[in-house]
């Protein structure tokens, strides 16, 4: 089965039963989150040309609400590229507001220098080879404008459960459904760091989030999914407050994502803020 057949078929399981409604809340609030620190609202104003984001999948806006709508909201206009159809037909019915494509990230269909952010979360982790990033990550910085900004987030190996997942307990876990979808290589923060400074692209900020522990997490929001309002969001306020582990030496062992904020040299149509990672 192709890449595109293979997400087409976890697309539509999880577009028509929308499965662990709670985590995927968590997981699209931390993402907006990490927006905006990192990236300053655009300013756009009627009359002046609209900056533009690409958004690298659109899993998320199928699973879940993902950030398209955040990014719009924020004043962008909006691009969002997959390999699936079934999963760009599907955000683009939930998402009516903005351009879906379907295409490889490692041979996206536009010009030079299209857009002024790129958001790319947890997309080039699903790849056979460290060389399929590396190209990813370079057509990323071919698309992205002079001062544009690429948000960037990849499964962190340095997480012993990241990397007990991803490698010796694959089989495993893709067979009790704990990780539905087809998993790939990855690159550890300093590894991807020098992939992106290898794409010309100056690196900003590298960051480790999303440290609670998964499992958990996604189990006891399946039985908090019916509770009353009120509970279900003291349970997302408190999956939150395990982000404070970023602030400890330990956090490389504990985050289940390297996080990294890359900017094209020259001019500064969308910078960056200045908070820390």
């Amino acid at each position: 089965m192709s890449a595109g057949g293979c997400w087409d078929d976890v697309g539509a399981a999880w577009a028509s039963r929308q499965p662990h409604a709670l985590w995927r809340e968590y997981t699209d609030r931390l993402q907006c989150g990490l927006l905006d620190r990192w990236v300053a609202a655009p300013g756009w104003r009627a009359g002046n040309p609209q900056p533009v984001a690409l958004k690298t999948d659109l899993f998320d806006e199928v699973a879940g609400q993902g950030v398209v709508h955040h990014l719009v909201a924020t004043g962008f206009r909006v691009t969002g590229v997959d390999i699936s159809p079934v999963v760009v037909r599907a955000a683009g019915e939930r998402n009516p507001g903005i351009t879906t494509t379907v295409a490889d990230v490692r041979e996206l269909p536009f010009a030079d220098e299209s857009f002024d952010l790129i958001f790319s979360g947890s997309t080039l982790d699903h790849f056979d080879t460290a060389d399929d990033i590396g190209r990813a990550v370079r057509e990323l910085a071919r698309v992205l404008r002079p001062a544009g900004v690429l948000v960037l987030t990849l499964d962190n190996p340095w997480n012993p459960l990241v990397w007990l997942r991803n490698g010796p307990l694959l089989r495993v876990v893709r067979g009790l459904g704990i990780v539905p979808y087809p998993v790939g290589v990855t690159l550890g923060p300093d590894a991807l760091t020098q992939v992106v400074r290898g794409s010309g692209l100056e690196v900003q900020r590298v960051s480790a989030i999303l440290h609670c522990p998964r499992v958990i997490a996604v189990w006891a929001g399946d039985l908090l999914r019916g509770s009353r309002a009120a509970t279900r969001a003291r349970f997302l306020d408190t999956l939150a407050r395990w982000e404070r582990l970023d602030r400890w030496p330990s956090r490389w062992m504990t985050a289940y994502f390297t996080a990294i904020l890359a900017a094209k040299p020259d001019a500064a149509d969308v910078p960056p803020k200045s908070s820390r990672a």
